[in-house]
């Protein structure tokens, strides 16, 4: 066989070595709950790719008797022309710097992306290795099991947030990932952490007239509810500032209150706190103790807060 074509053969084997060890590393780093996340984002690569590695087992084992088969060739065809040590030697070189080195660094740094110039070669091994590729991907399955998707706590959701933020290729903003990060953590605050002490409730009493000067005194407190009390301590009604506009005073507290404050357990989560607020369709209610005993209030406002991760100040607000 003329030396022209043993090393153009060779050429072509050793393209294809890096082809498929480029394959390995891109398509397998690639995770397949990501891709079909991207898939469902319209990513046309993605979707494509998704394809082939949603069967883990069957697209590595094709990939790798690939690159078996081409190694395996090139090192018996070289070892004709070269022969004995030298051509061992010629080809683990060729094999380790162009065949594996050069290629998985490549599809490392550019990822599946580049796997879609190599499509036409995962169809024609997926049709040629199916007899083989086929019965061993099911064992596999069956004797390992399935690929498990990737699942985040959240402090690695937290994590990756902030670290798409500090990054110049993400879209992702510092006060976006504040609020994204505060969404996270809500849920696992419990009420009795944020909410405001009965000795820092502005209340009033039930039986109370309210006068100018009352009035002035409710409006420096700086809130647009006010809990409404008996006798004995007990939360039973909300005055609404604004429902004292146009009033004549002095009036007596009972003619202008409304609405019942509902209570949340001091145990309770953020999120069952939120979901309370919605379902009671208000923005303030009062936190049980054990016994049912008043120890605070919660607002609507205390929660997003929370999950803004800084206060919202109006200027309604006391300074």
């Amino acid at each position: 066989m003329p030396d022209i074509i043993v090393y153009g053969a060779a050429i072509v084997l050793l393209l294809l070595s890096g082809a498929f060890s480029g394959l390995n590393i891109g398509m397998m780093m690639a995770r397949p709950d990501d891709l079909r996340r991207k898939a469902a984002q319209g990513d046309k690569v993605a979707e494509r790719v998704y394809k082939y590695r949603k069967d883990g087992y069957y697209l590595i084992f094709c990939i790798l008797l690939g690159n078996v088969g081409v190694n395996t060739a090139m090192s018996i065809l070289l070892g004709n022309v070269a022969g004995g040590i030298i051509g061992g030697l010629v080809t683990t070189i060729l094999i380790t710097a162009f065949g594996e080195l050069l290629p998985q660094a490549i599809f490392t740094q550019r990822g599946y992306r580049l796997a879609r110039h190599l499509f036409w070669l995962l169809d024609i091994i997926y049709v040629v290795f199916w007899p083989l590729a086929l019965p061993v991907s099911k064992l596999l399955s069956r004797w390992i099991g399935k690929e498990p998707p990737s699942i985040y706590t959240h402090n690695e959701l937290e994590q990756i947030i902030h670290e798409h933020a500090d990054s110049q290729h993400s879209p992702l903003d510092k006060t976006e990932s504040r609020i994204v990060a505060g969404a996270l953590n809500f849920s696992s605050q419990r009420v009795h952490e944020i909410m405001k002490p009965l000795d820092q409730v502005t209340t009033i009493k039930r039986h109370h007239t309210i006068t100018p000067a009352t009035a002035r005194r409710l409006l420096r407190s700086g809130h647009s509810r006010v809990p409404v009390v008996d006798d004995d301590g007990a939360f039973c009604a909300i005055l609404y500032m604004k429902d004292l506009v146009g009033v004549e005073l002095p009036v007596a507290v009972t003619r202008v209150a409304r609405d019942k404050m509902h209570d949340i357990d001091h145990q309770s989560r953020l999120d069952t706190a939120l979901n309370r607020f919605t379902q009671t369709r208000s923005h303030i209610a009062y936190v049980a103790g054990n016994r049912g005993e008043p120890l605070g209030i919660l607002t609507l406002e205390d929660v997003i807060e929370t999950i803004l991760q800084r206060p919202i100040i109006d200027e309604h607000d006391a300074a």
